[in-house]
């Protein structure tokens, strides 16, 4: 090469020691990923970038079963995690998504600071002064033109207890605003108003654990295996051999797993469930003794379920006499029988008497109240527990009304705020607040962590309802949900991981999540959006005792005493 050229040869040659160099580096993304390390807080062997130094436990915030995580921190930051062994719920478990829990923490399409709507009708970013200034001064022109009502919001099942508890109050004893209800209505209306109607309260009565106990499971429009896999590794454990019973017009995973699967024709689960109740009473496979104890209107039920003879049911649903017959005893033969159900009950055709006609077989059979037994209803978003408990939204807090004076005179002696602020009425629901939309009443809606433009029921026409709106405000972790891109203002939140506060799981267990992550850009937890929002409107100084959310939950306590 004294030439300063290089021929074919020399090239082939420095290609080749080029490669050889690649091969033998020996650092690397590739090496650094495969020289691991024993590792810390039971992880086993991890690559060296994950090995953490700390480890904290807290709940997932996926879904409403709640698992426990072991989240493994490097320098504060949460790197890993891992399912807690100990943690009554998942019993050392953890599904897919509960195992990706980080990863929507790293999301590209994060909102990162305040977007406001220019007059170019442009979303371009704001200083939270500026995004709080146009909050306040919007929505405020809106009620002064339109009147209080004017103005509503929309929440969630996904932000912590605490948080709705916050914006419930600041809402409706701060701005005023009578109208806000959330996401959970859509999912778990029908199940609450059965609870209420048969129980007097809305509250699932069961555990986990049973699940483990019973020794005949029934499952009613629900894909437990897929929507709820830790709940169906509980079954799995049931050291009972189960008899699985799905009802389900699909073949779904659950169902293929399943010892029995009846394919009931859509909307036919009403006739196949008092069909059920026909052939339990007429053979005598009812625990009366239990019923004359605990229950009233046995004898209008008898004569109700009368005309859902197996010939009937066998005809609307497409199930045989034979198998109906089958499905009954298995009932009767039963010690221990738990009726479980979830959307695809509540969010069915006739879903409040669906709901209660499992209920009613529960109740004809003595199958409540006992280990393994019940009429369980599972619930969705890892907080809708929490969001009809605390929310402030369909009762007042503490499990109160509204409409009942002692009620409100009692949530102001513990709040030590005027009982003027307190809202006489109760709030429209979600359906409503849209037909108020619909109808020009409603001109402004704040939107918190959900997306409506995407999941109601005909996103067309909500698309068209939500451009009435004289201000759109959509309080999110994302900017790219459909709801969002049509808001006039995008607040940036935080989300699971980045912030503090507890959940109430589908068990009605309360477990704390943690801040493991710092929030991209801007954003901030729900809270202290919400406080800060309190204060910009001007009535911050009412809820001077909710400055964290470790004071909200005691004062959560004091509302809920008794």
């Amino acid at each position: 090469m004294a030439n300063g050229k290089s021929g074919p040869a020399q090239t082939k040659v420095g290609l080749k020691k080029r490669v050889g160099d690649l091969l033998r580096a020996h650092d690397g993304p590739l090496t650094r990923d495969l020289l691991l390390t024993p590792g810390s807080f039971g992880l086993g062997r991890v690559p060296q970038r994950l090995q953490p130094d700390q480890t904290t436990t807290m709940v997932c915030g996926f879904c409403s079963t709640g698992c426990g995580l072991n989240v493994h921190l490097k320098n504060g930051e949460a790197i890993n995690l891992s399912p807690a062994k100990n943690y009554p719920v998942n019993l050392g478990m953890a599904c897919p998504k509960g195992w990706e829990a980080l990863t929507p923490l790293r999301a590209p399409d994060r909102a990162t600071t305040p977007l406001l709507r220019n007059a170019r009708g442009k979303l371009q970013p704001v200083a939270w002064p500026e995004a709080l200034e146009a909050f306040t001064t919007r929505f405020k022109a809106i009620q002064a033109k339109h009147g209080p009502d004017s103005v509503a919001w929309i929440g969630t099942g996904q932000i912590v207890t605490e948080e709705l508890a916050l914006l419930g109050a600041v809402g409706k004893f701060g701005m005023g605003i009578v109208h806000g209800d959330g996401n959970t209505r859509q999912c778990m209306a029908t199940a609450a108003v059965a609870y209420k109607q048969s129980f007097g309260f809305d509250a699932p009565p069961f555990s986990y654990q049973d699940f483990e106990e019973s020794d005949v499971i029934v499952l009613v429009g629900s894909n437990l295996c897929i929507a709820h896999p830790i709940m169906w590794e509980r079954v799995c454990r049931n050291p009972h051999d189960p008899e699985i019973v799905v009802v389900d017009p699909r073949k779904t995973e659950t169902a293929m797993a399943a010892t029995q699967h009846y394919a009931a024709r859509p909307k036919s689960d009403l006739t196949l469930l008092y069909g059920l109740a026909h052939l339990l009473i007429r053979n005598g496979w009812i625990d009366r003794k239990f019923i004359d104890a605990h229950a009233t209107g046995f004898d209008a039920l008898a004569a109700h379920v009368e005309a859902f003879t197996p010939e009937r049911v066998s005809a609307e649903t497409g199930i045989d006499e034979a198998a109906l017959q089958t499905f009954a005893e298995t009932i009767h033969r039963g010690k221990r029988v738990s009726f479980w159900w979830t959307m695809g009950v509540n969010q069915s055709h006739e879903g409040v008497r669906v709901a209660q006609a499992i209920i009613n077989l529960a109740v004809l059979t003595g199958n409540i109240g006992r280990p393994g037994t019940g009429a369980n209803s599972i619930t969705g978003q890892c907080n809708a527990m929490g969001s009809r408990i605390f929310s402030n939204t369909t009762n007042l807090l503490g499990g109160r009304d509204f409409t009942v004076e002692a009620d409100r005179q009692a949530v102001a002696t513990i709040l030590n705020i005027p009982e003027d602020r307190i809202p006489t009425r109760n709030s429209l629901a979600y359906d409503q607040i849209i037909e108020g939309i619909l109808a020009g009443r409603i001109r402004g809606l704040w939107v918190i962590a959900t997306n409506p433009a995407h999941s109601w029921i005909n996103q067309e026409d909500l698309h068209q309802i939500l451009e009435r709106l004289d201000f759109l405000v959509v309080q999110d972790m994302y900017t790219t949900t459909e709801t969002a891109e049509r808001a006039h203002l995008v607040l940036p939140a935080a989300g699971w991981g980045e912030k503090e506060g507890t959940f109430i799981n589908s068990e009605r267990r309360i477990g704390v999540t943690k801040k493991v992550a710092r929030a991209p850009g801007q954003a901030l937890a729900d809270f202290h959006i919400f406080r800060l929002i309190a204060d910009a409107w001007g009535c911050g100084d009412l809820f001077a005792d909710w400055k964290t959310p470790e004071d909200v939950f005691q004062i959560l306590k004091r509302l809920s005493k008794g």
